[in-house]
């Protein structure tokens, strides 16, 4: 079952409606903010995007667009997750479910995430998926373009999808997924999610 990923710590702070902490409540007081309009207030209740308000508000500024993500966001809620770096809950009905995974599994989870949204050219996607040093120097149209130029890269992504399957070092707020020969994949824990800091 696909779920949509929805970190506890990201849960920001009221901007229209009831305060809450429930991220089903956060995410459908963001939807009925797109619905009714209200961009400033659904805009104050995101991590503020890569691309900044004014690209947002620009984005939603058309109804038909706010419309469609506002029901997304919606169907999402029904399989959300929240997540910390050695906690996820999954929704399970109307109830949060602790899910039981190794160390290793989450920042596995978020290599594949990275992986596969590199793969289906993905480039928005992919930029959120990076840690803060790479995200300061790449744009998503510049990762995009970094990726079709450089001939490696296609041969990085395949050495990066080989090391999902080896075993993960994880240590005090990074992962390390061994390729050989002194290179590996690595992530490191950025706002209690694992983000990409290198392929080699």
């Amino acid at each position: 079952m696909k779920r949509t990923v929805l970190m506890g710590a990201l849960v920001l702070a009221p901007a229209c409606a009831t305060p809450s902490r429930e991220p089903v409540s956060v995410a459908e007081a963001y939807a009925r903010a797109l619905d009714e309009g209200r961009l400033q207030d659904a805009y104050a209740l995101t991590t503020n995007g890569p691309d900044g308000e004014t690209a947002f508000l620009e984005r939603y500024s058309d109804e038909a667009a706010r419309r469609e993500r506002a029901a997304a966001v919606r169907s999402s809620a029904e399989v959300l997750e929240a997540r910390a770096p050695a906690l996820t809950l999954a929704r399970s009905g109307p109830d949060w479910r602790v899910v039981e995974a190794r160390p290793a599994d989450v920042p596995r989870a978020a290599l594949r995430r990275f992986l596969d949204a590199s793969d289906a050219k993905d480039w928005k996607t992919a930029y959120g998926l990076l840690a803060a040093p790479l995200r300061a120097r790449y744009t998503p149209e510049r990762l995009k373009e970094d990726f079709e130029r450089e001939p490696l890269s296609k041969e990085r992504l395949r050495r990066a999808r080989l090391a999902l399957n080896t075993h993960v070092r994880v240590g005090a707020g990074e992962a390390v997924f061994p390729l050989g020969d002194e290179r590996a994949v690595l992530l490191v824990l950025e706002d209690g999610e694992y983000r990409v800091s290198a392929l080699e």
